[in-house]
């Protein structure tokens, strides 16, 4: 129905609203007091269960003023669903941060909240957007692939995706959409089950002209030597990417890595932190790094696993600090 999206008037009144709220004038919408006329009759009507978190909000005096609205315990998936049909309904996007840990109903909460994304049109909206330990599979991927897309959210510049196993073909799924985002400046996919083939969808990601994604944390997956060297090999030409982290990912030091990673040096300069921890790269293998670091002063911070000598640490320091010096 038409009242699901936003007005051209409820868009004009929300971009000339002030940050701090005087007194309504009289006339004026208020759409939080909209938003909560809504969902009070929406969960009659559906009879769904309250969620605590939203009461504690509803409840608090700052109500209103709550910009994060965090979830950490489990919820009915239809009244979750009830939330965020009322929100979008209500036109109310003062939200700037939605972040579930260990909520359970994985998919559903993520189709919930992407519809509420998709009502997003205007300057104000969800940036940053937390789906942690959630029991996200393949299909929720592919709701924020759809979301995300080339005609979809332009407001979300945070994901975290971290803890949930959707592995390689839910990143093949994310890819369809994040392949064409220019919104996204951090992209979080720790302990996701990624597999040596999902290096190439990651890689799809990262190839868009347009991508703006700055920190890309991708720590203890399976990216192996083929899915590492395919996500180093995308990250040569991209200027907004400063860190990368790949700590935990079973990749060696054979000569595909170490050539993909001096190539990297050598090629992005706007990419400065590397977290390259807790895989197995001997002494051999790092001394190779630290020649291929010779003459990249942009390189500010290059971490490998503990289990190299101190020596070998010692020599990256080094290396690192005398670029700092020219």
């Amino acid at each position: 129905s038409s009242d699901l999206h936003n007005s051209p008037q409820t868009l004009q009144c929300r971009a000339m609203a002030p940050k701090k709220k005087p007194a309504k004038a009289e006339g004026e919408a208020d759409l939080f007091a909209d938003f909560v006329k809504i969902y009070n009759k929406n969960q009659k009507e559906f009879d769904t269960p309250k969620i605590t978190q939203v009461q504690n909000i509803l409840n608090s005096d700052e109500g209103e003023s709550t910009k994060a609205w965090n979830f950490n315990e489990e919820f009915d998936a239809m009244a979750f669903q009830v939330l965020c049909h009322s929100l979008r309904q209500a036109g109310y996007n003062e939200i700037e941060a939605i972040r579930l840990w260990k909520c359970g109903e994985g998919d559903k909460a993520v189709r919930s909240i992407c519809y509420y994304l998709d009502g997003q049109t205007g300057e104000q909206g969800v940036k940053d957007l937390h789906f942690t330990d959630n029991g996200v599979t393949e299909l929720g991927c592919e709701f924020l692939g759809r979301t995300l897309g080339p005609n979809g959210n332009k407001l979300v510049n945070l994901l975290r995706l971290d803890y949930n196993k959707f592995g390689t073909p839910g990143v093949r799924m994310l890819s369809q959409g994040l392949s064409q985002n220019c919104a996204l400046r951090q992209l979080s996919l720790r302990y996701c089950g990624i597999g040596e083939d999902g290096g190439e969808y990651i890689g799809h990601i990262l190839m868009f002209y347009r991508n703006a994604i700055e920190i890309l944390e991708l720590q203890g997956n399976y990216l192996r030597d083929k899915g590492v060297v395919d996500v180093f090999n995308a990250c040569r030409r991209k200027e907004a990417l400063n860190t990368i982290n790949v700590f935990d990912n079973k990749f060696s030091d054979s000569p595909e890595v170490i050539k993909a990673l001096r190539e990297l040096f050598a090629n992005n300069v706007s990419l400065t932190e590397y977290d390259l921890g807790g895989n197995q790269i001997s002494d051999a293998g790092a001394s190779m790094l630290v020649h291929g670091l010779i003459g990249h002063s942009h390189v500010q911070e290059v971490k490998i696993t503990e289990r190299c000598a101190a020596k070998t640490h010692e020599a990256i320091r080094d290396q690192l600090t005398a670029g700092k010096s020219k």
